[in-house]
């Protein structure tokens, strides 16, 4: 036997694995996000996409642990490859079971019932000619009426099954324990592999579905979590009265004339991560009646550019300020006004210090501690320094 085969098979369950193990938390994140966008069970695309997203990353979950567990013979890898080439969720957790001592309880169980008859039998069901083109729709009706039987609730005109806030919550907390059911496996499958496949990106999609510590592994309190955390920001740009940069710079841009009524519903829409169209069609319009091009667009891009430094900005604004002064296009009791107000914007943790001293003398001048020109001369040498600083 060739002796890299050992060293192969560990970088194939630590480095690919750990790859999968990515992908697979990431399609279960879009398809319990999918869910929390749905208000019944007839809106199909996005049925067919919480059903599709959650079953591919379930069953890419289960092969990574059948691969860390299972003793892999280089010689025989096609054959081992060949093996894994099935979508039969119930089929992939009957081997899983053969190898470890995972116990599902039956809502678990029923629900990779539902995710096996879904990609097996209605994923193309709509491309056969004597197709109903609603089989996805009936499966997961049935499952609903089955888990929150005492709790189903139907539109009052439609009378379609909607998949309320509970509804939501019982589908979350099955998922979610499914998950860290098959993630525990995983972190005993690296145990016994002696790999590290069970590390995570910070912050990724994975993180949030492995790692979540929400009651009864509650992926529904997750997304709420989300959408909670999304409109504290929102309270928090409406109220603050922090300086930033970041702030000055939004206070300085003149708002559009977007319709207050819909307001809440956009901010109903962004919670679940939909940019509404509608948003979009009026921005639009707004944007052609005032015939704003594209000096807009780049004033409204730098909103959320995490490479644009806002104190940067404001430092900048200082040395035009200084700049202003110094070439006599500024009175010095203007000058102090603004340079103060500027200066409050630079945050002092960045550890700048170029300016130190300026704001007191800005102050000295504004109590008539300075006269005119011994400020002005007191400035130069702040200029000086930061042109150097900035290669201005």
């Amino acid at each position: 036997m060739n002796v890299e085969h050992p060293d192969k098979i560990w970088l194939y369950k630590n480095f690919n694995m750990g790859t999968e193990l990515d992908i697979a938390g990431s399609f279960i994140y879009d398809g319990i996000h999918t869910l929390n966008q749905m208000n019944t069970v007839n809106e199909e695309t996005q049925l067919f996409s919480f059903l599709y997203h959650t079953a591919v990353g379930i069953e890419r979950l289960q092969k990574i642990i059948i691969v860390l567990f299972e003793n892999i013979n280089w010689e025989e890898k096609e054959n081992f490859e060949r093996n894994l080439i099935t979508h039969s969720h119930t089929g992939l957790n009957d081997r899983i079971k053969k190898l470890t001592n995972i116990n599902l309880n039956e809502r678990e169980n029923e629900f990779l019932q539902l995710l096996n008859s879904f990609y097996n039998s209605a994923r193309y069901d709509r491309f056969n000619l004597t197709s109903s083109s609603t089989k996805e729709r009936e499966l997961f009706s049935q499952y609903l009426k089955k888990q929150i039987s005492e709790k189903i609730e139907y539109h009052y005109f439609t009378k379609h099954i909607l998949i309320t806030p509970y509804a939501k919550e019982i589908i979350g907390r099955i998922i979610g324990a499914l998950a860290k059911k098959y993630f525990d496996l995983v972190h005993r499958g690296c145990e016994k592999s002696g790999t590290f496949t069970y590390e995570l990106r910070a912050n990724s999609k994975a993180a949030k579905i492995f790692l979540s510590s929400y009651e009864k592994n509650s992926l529904q309190k997750q997304i709420s979590t989300e959408e909670i955390a999304l409109k504290e920001v929102l309270v928090y740009l409406r109220n603050t009265k922090v300086k930033h940069g970041l702030l000055h710079y939004l206070d300085s841009i003149e708002p559009l004339d977007i319709d207050i009524a819909l307001l809440n519903d956009y901010i109903n829409e962004f919670a679940k991560g939909i940019i509404p169209q509608s948003l979009v069609d009026e921005i639009e319009t707004l944007y052609e009646e005032n015939q704003y091009f594209d000096a807009r667009r780049e004033e409204i891009n730098i909103i959320g550019d995490n490479t644009v430094d806002f104190d940067f900005y404001a430092i900048h604004q200082c040395y035009l300020l200084m700049e202003a002064l110094l070439h006599k296009n500024m009175d010095c009791k203007e000058f102090a006004i603004q340079f103060i107000e500027i200066y409050d914007l630079i945050d002092e943790d960045d550890g700048f210090d170029k300016l130190k001293g300026v704001p007191e003398l800005c102050n000295l001048f504004i109590n008539a501690e300075l006269k005119p020109e011994t400020f002005y001369n007191k400035i130069k040498p702040y200029f000086s320094k930061l042109k150097k600083t900035f290669n201005y």
